[in-house]
């Protein structure tokens, strides 16, 4: 399982979204310290100036980073890929007859064509490694798609990425798309768009059925709704699945994005939000302070967050205790501890807050012994 990050293309592809070229050094340096496995620099286009500079930062500053170029199957574009020597060059062509007829004017015939030129082209350019990406692959036909898969396989390509283009896919329908596949001596990525809410699912369901690579974008920025959101993912491979990804620098780079493209972190965002780890249900205090993996997947501190465990209106006797105990006060009697919880509750409800420890040992003091 491999992540594929396209922050710098598909990221900035975003509707009023352009990162400065020191920006895009910085996000490049944050992704190499997480250990991103691959990073998409973007379309390859003489238009597209920056990428000479960013590939030669790349290889000067992170040597070790692998990065890819999107190209489209043009031999023009190809040409430029080929002077900037991407670890992976990544040609791009439409599967569905949607895509093929209503955006191109063309059809089964010419696409299978093209991208058995271009993967030729490509290969005589010198280009090592060539993967292949499908795009509107949800919307193609399953036959057309191994047809498109075969040539691919047959001239060179080690990987095939098959996108939800409009982001229409479900995890079910990720896994009939990517298991018929899985026979060839092709590595299968996928790239997945969040337009019902299923991205970064869609993108982990493929991969625990056998794709290889996932594409992601930092907070999940992209095209409408966006994709698979990097912090999503990268979390969840390193933190479920054992992948040695560094999250040390997630939540810092994750910020810079998320100022550089005026986006507002959520504070109960999954991964990055600032109260994700905050509680003051009576039951989930109890569980927290006696045992934390009781109520959390993972440690607080593994994304660089603290625990909050709040005594307010919602707390419980079990989690008063414990409170009492942790502020050095003597235990109380069921019924002195019952009388306070009532007063704790109410303090908290009047006040519509949580309560601070001077203001619980404050009411405390009355039942104390």
């Amino acid at each position: 399982m491999s992540i594929i990050d396209t922050t710098l293309r598909e990221g900035e592809q975003t509707a009023g979204i352009a990162f400065t070229f020191e920006a895009k050094k910085r996000i490049i340096a944050g992704l190499a310290q997480l250990g991103v496995d691959e990073i998409e620099l973007g379309t390859a286009s003489r238009a597209n100036h920056d990428l000479v500079i960013l590939a030669d930062f790349i290889r000067v500053h992170h040597s070790r980073q692998a990065f890819s170029l999107w190209c489209r199957c043009q031999d023009e574009d190809i040409s430029y890929a080929a002077s900037l020597k991407p670890a992976v060059l990544a040609l791009s062509i439409p599967a569905s007859d949607l895509h093929l007829t209503k955006k191109l004017g063309r059809d089964r015939k010419w696409a299978a064509a093209r991208l058995r030129k271009s993967l030729n082209t490509a290969s005589r350019a010198g280009i090592r490694k060539l993967a292949v990406g499908l795009e509107d692959a949800s919307r193609a036909d399953g036959d057309f798609l191994r047809i498109l898969a075969g040539i691919a396989e047959e001239n060179g390509a080690f990987r095939l990425r098959l996108a939800d283009t409009v982001g229409i896919a479900t995890p079910m329908t990720m896994i009939r798309m990517v298991e018929p596949l899985l026979g060839m001596d092709l590595e299968i990525g996928v790239h997945c768009h969040n337009d019902f809410g299923m991205a970064t699912a869609n993108t982990i369901t493929a991969l625990e059925h056998g794709a290889l690579w996932g594409d992601a974008t930092i907070l999940g920025l992209g095209e409408r709704a966006g994709n698979s959101r990097l912090e999503e993912l990268i979390s969840f491979l390193a933190l479920q699945s054992g992948k040695p990804y560094n999250l040390e620098g997630l939540r810092r780079l994750s910020a810079f994005v998320a100022e550089q493209s005026g986006r507002r972190i959520c504070p109960a965002r999954p991964i990055l939000g600032s109260e994700i780890f905050a509680c003051e249900t009576g039951i989930h205090l109890h569980g927290l302070m006696t045992d934390p993996t009781t109520y959390e997947p993972f440690a607080p501190e593994k994304v660089g967050l603290t625990r909050k465990l709040a005594v307010g209106r919602k707390a419980g006797r079990r989690s008063i205790a414990l409170t009492l105990e942790r502020l050095g006060i003597a235990r109380l009697d069921e019924i002195c501890l019952a009388g306070l919880t009532g007063k704790i509750r109410n303090e908290a409800a009047k006040k519509q807050r949580s309560l601070s420890d001077v203001e619980i040992i404050s009411l405390a003091r009355p039942y104390c012994p």
